[in-house]
């Protein structure tokens, strides 16, 4: 422990020097007295033994509480004075999926969420913008480094809607004539046949016994539990004319409503269609409104 005396004054100090470049610091033992007038630096209370100068050090570098942890302050010989180090802000990034891109500065550095300019979502051809992810806060403290994702939605356009309502509508169309047909038989009896393609392949052969005048025709269902039946030619005649009549009908319906799907101008429109509903005039065709006019006498 050494002593030091300011320029100009003839208060002692008991304090350690540490001197170190262009800045020396100063830890005292008692209330630290801070000075600019430079001071000399002594072996003894007395100031008899001086061991060296430090009158060119007149200004405070750094006196804070860093300083103040060792009881003292530290002074420059060339003007220079502590400056702390910024520290970095928080980064946010902002980045996209797929259907869209972003406009303006994708990395920023703030301390608090109001601070930022959020990026310009902009959605590709037939994409919509959702939101980021997670949502971005209005304001209040970033704290650390964070990520927004902007997502983006694919819209169908017109036409692809109208080609997966017909999907559907033909979906909805082969159920139906699977589910097959009612038949008033010839002893007055009815019977269900159900309509497969395993059964309509059948029909084509049906027919063609029929017209060969066969009189015991048998009847395979696709239901693999029930075993065959003979028909009588009468009976396999009004069999197989309900069934083509039945598919022909549906098939026919089908191909007109389809034509009415692709007509319609907006998405709404096409999805109100539904398999069954009635087809307006305009979009009948002729074997349409012939089979239609026959089922309403």
């Amino acid at each position: 422990m050494s002593y030091i005396k300011y320029k100009g004054s003839n208060e002692v100090q008991q304090a350690k020097v540490t001197p170190r470049g262009n800045i020396v610091t100063l830890s005292f033992t008692g209330v630290p007295v801070v000075s600019t007038a430079g001071f000399e630096i002594f072996l003894d209370a007395a100031c008899e033994m001086r061991i060296g100068n430090y009158l060119a050090y007149t200004t405070v570098y750094r006196n804070d509480e860093i300083t103040a942890a060792y009881n003292g302050y530290q002074l420059s010989n060339d003007g220079a004075v502590y400056v702390a180090p910024v520290q970095p802000l928080p980064t946010v990034t902002f980045s996209t999926g797929a259907g869209g891109s972003l406009s303006g500065n994708l990395n920023q550095g703030a301390n608090d969420y109001s601070d930022l300019t959020v990026p310009t979502p902009i959605p590709d051809e037939n994409y919509v913008f959702t939101g980021w992810v997670p949502e971005i806060p209005a304001a209040g403290a970033i704290g650390s480094s964070q990520r927004f994702q902007a997502t983006f939605q694919y819209v169908q356009t017109l036409e692809e809607v109208q080609e997966q309502k017909i999907v559907e509508i033909n979906a909805a169309q082969q159920a139906v004539i699977a589910a097959g047909v009612n038949v008033t038989l010839t002893d007055g009896t009815v019977e269900h046949f159900t309509l497969t393609d395993h059964d309509q392949t059948s029909l084509m052969g049906l027919q063609s016994q029929v017209m060969a005048g066969e009189q015991m025709i048998p009847w395979h269902t696709s239901d693999e539990a029930e075993h065959c039946k003979f028909y009588s030619n009468a009976d396999m005649a009004l069999i197989t004319a309900a069934a083509l009549a039945y598919v022909t009908w549906h098939v026919t319906y089908f191909r007109d409503l389809r034509i009415y799907i692709r007509s319609l101008a907006d998405k709404e429109a096409v999805a109100a269609v539904a398999y069954g509903m009635e087809i307006p005039e305009t979009f009948r065709s002729e074997p349409l409104q012939a089979m239609m006019a026959a089922q309403s006498v």
